[in-house]
């Protein structure tokens, strides 16, 4: 038997002794769809593992898919049900057919006719209830975890797509959640993430894009998800607070399934909030959230989190200050997406 337990295990276990622990906000959630789409079923077990880790609400959306495949892709039509059975635990985003737009259409193709089609399909998902736009994707590498056929999809963050839809976002107040593994600098692929062939072995740097299109449009909010456990691991904590005070219309959501040493890790291997994440929320309390990128399907999470990383999400909150608990857990979400308060 271990004789000691790790920091999150501690946390955890003192959480589920108190009546009421903080309340959290899941802003990153999918339904998963491959190999089978059973929707229904994932709801069912989003409901039982939110109840379960005292999930208030999480924001569901589907995934940044850049090609049509019917047996698997869905947008938020597909996902209205679980608002409709469920209007307080669940908010949509929209958007993985614009997704598959901007990787489809090379920058230098856009033209009147796209940019129109393009708005006209946006306008629909803001019709349709969303919050948000998300899961869209500028470089998002194949993970090996995920297996090798795990999506790689690149496009520049300045692309002419993205920023209309950062008009759009701004014009209809509602952010996107923007998935962009972080290539500072031109740089070779990770040893990590070389078993899958899908990756290019030399990735180009994005950054310089990636400002441009945060400065685009200072009414356009975005979240750029998965901080604090990247496969890329440059978002490192400096490089954030330069970004955050450079750019006060940027938001970041945690991804926590586990902790590593390296600096962008947010947590260390035995589940404690390294003192300089702390400070960099403490700085910046306004522009943190939780999303835990779980994948629901028939068994509960199948990929994406894990178990270990929605229990680092609630570790996350119990090592912060008081003071800045509930802001991360719901509060900035709450403000961020116009949701309604939670119960009491």
């Amino acid at each position: 038997m271990r004789k000691f337990l790790s920091a999150t295990a501690l946390v955890l276990l003192a959480t589920l002794s108190r009546a009421d622990p903080v309340p959290l906000i899941d802003t990153h959630a999918h339904f998963q769809t491959i190999p089978y789409k059973d929707l229904e079923a994932s709801h069912k077990a989003a409901l039982a593992n939110m109840d379960r880790m005292n999930i208030a609400r999480s924001l569901l959306m589907p995934s940044p898919f850049a090609t049509l495949t019917p047996q698997w892709f869905y947008d938020i039509e597909d996902l209205q049900f679980a608002v409709k059975a469920n209007p307080g635990r669940f908010a949509l985003l929209g958007g993985s057919s614009l997704n598959i737009m901007i990787h489809g259409t090379a920058p230098s193709a856009v033209t009147d006719e796209v940019r129109a089609k393009f708005r006209k399909r946006a306008l629909e998902i803001v019709a349709a209830g969303a919050v948000g736009f998300g899961e869209i994707s500028a470089l998002h590498v194949s993970i090996p975890a995920m297996g090798p056929k795990h999506a790689y999809e690149d496009a520049p963050p300045d692309h002419p797509l993205l920023l209309l839809l950062a008009d759009i976002a701004a014009e209809n107040g509602i952010p996107i959640d923007l998935h962009c593994d972080l290539v500072p600098e031109d740089m070779p692929l990770p040893e990590a993430l070389r078993p899958n062939l899908l990756n290019p072995r030399q990735l180009q740097a994005n950054l310089p894009a990636l400002k441009r299109l945060l400065s685009y449009n200072h009414k356009t909010r975005i979240v750029w998800s998965h901080v604090g456990l990247e496969p890329v691991p440059t978002r490192q904590p400096e490089l954030v607070r330069q970004m955050l005070q450079a750019h006060p219309n940027l938001f970041m959501s945690f991804r926590l399934n586990r902790g590593l040493p390296r600096p962008s890790a947010a947590l260390d291997p035995d589940g404690r909030l390294k003192p300089v994440w702390i400070d960099l929320i403490r700085e910046f309390p306004d522009r943190f959230m939780l999303g835990s990128d779980a994948f629901y399907g028939r068994n509960g999470i199948v990929r994406g989190s894990s178990e270990e990383g929605m229990r680092n999400l609630r570790g996350l909150i119990e090592q912060l200050p008081p003071e800045l608990q509930s802001k991360v857990a719901s509060e900035n979400a709450i403000r961020l997406y116009r949701l309604a308060p939670l119960a009491n």
